[in-house]
């Protein structure tokens, strides 16, 4: 379950905080949203785990800065994700799929989530 942490009704911005369990470990995320940005959500615990000699990378399908990435839940140059849809039908289960694949990932060094991979998903300023 979520729970808003923060609502800033001046800057129209929540941040909200929930568990999630897919399958193996349990996850503390964050999501935090600007009504006409796009949804930001970070892992909070555990840490994230690297594999430095991974061919899809280190950490795949997140967005900078390294130490604090957040995650890549939907391609912006596809229209998969805009304003008017509800964050509770969208944002979060891709988050919990994100997780689920994260958590495949470490155990084989293979995304299976799909979507673009590296340099080809294009760096978003979403903290603008």
């Amino acid at each position: 379950m979520f729970a808003a942490r923060a609502l800033d009704r001046a800057a129209q911005s929540a941040r909200w905080v929930g568990e999630v369990r897919p399958q193996f470990a349990r996850f503390t995320l964050e999501l935090r949203y600007r009504v006409g940005d796009f949804p930001d959500v970070r892992v909070l615990q555990p840490a994230l785990v690297r594999l430095p000699e991974n061919v899809e990378g280190e950490l795949p399908h997140v967005y900078p800065p390294a130490d604090d990435p957040t995650l890549c839940l939907f391609d912006p140059a596809l229209s998969q994700w805009d304003p008017t849809m509800a964050l509770a039908e969208t944002t979060v289960p891709w988050a919990f799929d994100w997780i689920a694949c994260y958590e495949m990932w470490l155990m084989t060094g293979r995304w299976t989530g799909g979507g673009r991979h590296g340099s080809a998903v294009p760096f978003l300023d979403l903290a603008s």
